[in-house]
């Protein structure tokens, strides 16, 4: 599946009276041995939730996973794609999803009446939809970065008719004629690099369709400074944070303009979170704070834009790799059992504010909501 906003709403509203069954494995090639460690965790968590669920789901998940055995067997390969993989199966209708990503998740098997989503959306948060824009004397490239991949997605040559042009010489000679031959082709030159910032500038429309056409969140104009400044200068109206770099990168693969840019896309996604926090923190009354109130806030359709702290209730840390989380399968430890509540909380928050269209933020690690706010609040619309 592409991960996308479509994406985001199907696996939130995958839902089976007979339960989904939810896998995910982190397929880190530093783990890899004649086992891959992911398998074993897998295989053990499935292993684990057979035996304590009862005859009848023990029936029914049995069949799917041998139906599946394929598809179960492609999620742990080592040679599959990704190396984040997720694996979702409505146990009822047999409907399934498969999600990879080069942005690392957690070993994971749940069971619940919908699909596990907190491994996905912390990983969002950190691989979410970026534009890039590299610009330079023959146009501008632009490229699409997600979860861990770069692509090449179109451009804009940059083709100037000069056959009407006329390069003025001076009279034969010595010194001065030198003089004005330089100066004229100087103009030349000018005339050439002012037509090129007047093509970049009208750019902007073009940049526009496709911010609204992939879900950027940012856009990353790079390249000579001058052209950066006339690419960015007329992009009020794209609808994602433009961050201007001053990398020149047009000679480089779309792998390496990513793993280039991926300081400046952090950074800039950090800055962004803090903005965010900073602004909550300033929002009272129009905010609620606290997982109480933005409940609350969420069911009366008030909520604008969720947001949960990177840390906290969220990404449940404490959940040990290769957990199974299930009702049936009661978790060996307090703070365990702790950290599954507050991910289920928070990912029935993540499905309401979806549902009522607000937008949701994943704050970036190190970024907080204040100690009242215990990791979440919300931007209220009334």
């Amino acid at each position: 599946m592409p991960m996308d906003r479509e994406t985001q709403l199907k696996l939130v509203h995958l839902r089976d009276d007979a339960g989904v069954l939810s896998l995910y494995v982190n397929a880190d090639p530093r783990e890899q041995g004649s086992t891959p460690i992911w398998k074993t965790r897998l295989d053990q968590g499935v292993k684990q939730l057979l035996d304590a669920v009862d005859l009848g789901t023990r029936s029914l998940l049995g069949r799917r996973v041998e139906e599946l055995k394929i598809d179960i067997e492609a999620l742990v390969r080592p040679g599959s794609p990704g190396i984040g993989r997720a694996l979702f199966i409505a146990l009822g209708t047999g409907e399934t999803y498969t999600v990879e990503m080069q942005t690392p998740l957690a070993d994971r098997v749940a069971l619940g009446p919908r699909s596990h989503i907190a491994p996905m959306f912390g990983a969002w948060a950190e691989g979410s939809p970026v534009g890039i824009a590299v610009v330079d004397g023959k146009g501008m490239r632009i490229l699409d970065s997600r979860f861990g991949k770069c692509e090449e997605i179109s451009g804009l040559a940059f083709v100037l008719d000069t056959s009407e042009w006329r390069v003025m010489k001076g009279p034969g000679g010595h010194g001065r004629d030198h003089h004005s031959s330089s100066t004229q082709y100087d103009l030349f030159d000018f005339r050439v690099a002012e037509h090129l910032q007047k093509f970049l500038t009208a750019a902007h429309s073009t940049l526009e369709e496709h911010t609204a056409q992939f879900g950027w969140e940012l856009l990353v104009v790079t390249g000579d400074p001058e052209l950066v400044d006339a690419a960015s200068k007329s992009l009020g109206g794209v609808k994602a944070e433009v961050v201007a770099a001053q990398m020149v990168l047009s000679q480089k693969s779309p792998a390496q303009i990513q793993q280039l840019l991926a300081p400046e896309i952090a950074a800039a996604r950090h800055a962004r979170d803090e903005r965010i926090a900073a602004a909550f923190a300033e929002a009272p009354p129009k905010a609620a704070i606290g997982s109480e109130e933005v409940l609350d806030a969420l069911q009366g359709g008030r909520v604008d834009r969720l947001v949960i702290e990177r840390d906290s209730v969220w990404s449940a840390r404490r959940i040990p790799q290769g957990a199974v989380l299930a009702d049936a399968v009661a978790p060996g430890e307090a703070d365990v059992a702790t950290a599954i509540a507050e991910a289920q909380l928070g990912e029935a928050m993540i499905e309401m504010a979806l549902a009522s269209d607000a937008r949701v933020s994943i704050l970036s690690e190190g970024v907080d909501l204040g100690e009242q706010a215990g990791g979440v609040g919300a931007f209220l619309r009334w």
